[in-house]
């Protein structure tokens, strides 16, 4: 990438000799021609012939044929650098343009040939095979990470079901065995005990109980992400003290399961982070079923430093704003993160259109 930067440096001082230097050289050559024959012609009117070549010779002759003779170096010249222009500069300026479409992620940006010396074309078919691998090497890490996500949430469903179905339930079972032992105690004291007992118990089974809800979103999977939403964000506001407010803006949709649990994750979250994080008084989880779908968490926290790149976002140990930027690429959508004091904003921009094969929306 060095190389090629130094080449396109090399190609702009090349535009700036051919567009500025050698008009200014012609322009300087015609004028002295210009002046030199309008004063061989003004010295001709006042002298005769005898004495016009008596004060003239060889010498002053050949000084005012020099700027002519001039002329053949620098047409070839100009000639040059017109080739340098055609074939060096202008296939550079496309390189560079379609460089800059790479580094923005457009890995098609390469495929239209540029032309120009066989230098460049290399250049280009060099740019167009380390773009492919790391298209390639993009493409690995996606299904990774889409493994990975997949795994991970069978995991959770499967812990869900566990605790629902066995521990809940033993605790359920043994919350009665300690109201009858309550009871068949007359002691008052051992009475009081049990009591105590039986209330951790009670508060045990309604902690997992929230626990298997986060692993396994029950209200997604039977009555959609709009309520799935509305819910999440009354649970962390009984939770964190924080107000939340939940606002939906058009018509309702149901999307395709792994878009809706995606989006369901990502608002968990961005709202986990502000209860933990924000230190905010106030909070706001919103979705928009428009073109695009746009999911927004807002709150008027006390921000943070955002990282300059993504790539920093496990380096700073912001690993849950990784996991939701992850989430998002999985179902082509876009994630944005706006912060500063007050004012904070986690946006999800969603196409409706297809994508991999699966409509997003279902039906």
């Amino acid at each position: 990438m060095k190389s090629t930067k130094m080449m396109f440096t090399s190609a702009s001082t090349l535009r700036v000799l051919l567009w500025f230097i050698l008009p200014i050289t012609l322009i300087l050559i015609l004028v002295v021609i210009g002046s030199l024959a309008l004063h061989q012609q003004v010295m001709r009117q006042y002298l005769s012939e005898e004495v016009w070549k008596a004060a003239t010779n060889p010498t002053l002759e050949l000084t005012l044929v020099a700027p002519l003779v001039l002329l053949i170096p620098l047409a070839v010249t100009a000639a040059a650098l017109w080739f340098g222009s055609k074939q060096v500069i202008r296939p550079l300026q496309e390189l560079e343009k379609q460089a800059t479409l790479l580094a923005q992620g457009n890995f098609t940006a390469l495929q239209q040939p540029v032309g120009g010396i066989v230098e460049i074309q290399r250049l280009q078919r060099e740019l167009m095979e380390m773009a492919q691998k790391v298209q390639s090497s993009q493409e690995g890490l996606r299904d990774y990470i889409n493994a990975i996500t997949t795994a991970q949430e069978e995991e959770r469903r499967r812990l869900a079901r566990e605790l629902h179905d066995e521990t809940i339930q033993d605790l359920i079972a043994l919350k009665h065995r300690m109201q009858l032992a309550r009871k068949s105690v007359r002691e008052s004291g051992s009475k009081t005990y049990l009591q105590e007992l039986e209330d951790l118990t009670e508060e045990t089974i309604e902690n997992l109980r929230r626990l298997t809800k986060a692993l396994r979103p029950i209200y997604l999977e039977d009555l959609g992400l709009v309520t799935a939403l509305e819910m999440l964000a009354r649970e962390i506001e009984h939770a964190s003290g924080i107000q939340i407010h939940f606002q939906r803006i058009g018509s309702e949709k149901r999307l395709d399961s792994r878009i809706e649990l995606a989006l369901y994750r990502i608002a968990q979250e961005a709202l986990n982070n502000v209860m933990r994080h924000s230190r905010a008084k106030e909070a706001r989880l919103t979705i928009r079923f428009e073109n695009p779908i746009t999911l927004e968490v807002w709150d008027n926290g006390i921000g943070f430093s955002l990282p300059p790149t993504p790539t920093d976002f496990a380096i700073r140990g912001h690993f849950g704003l990784l996991g939701m930027r992850e989430r998002a690429e999985l179902i082509g959508a876009h994630l944005e993160v706006l912060t500063q004091p007050g004012d904070t904003r986690v946006r999800i921009t969603l196409p409706t259109a297809e994508m991999g094969g699966a409509r997003i929306l279902r039906g």
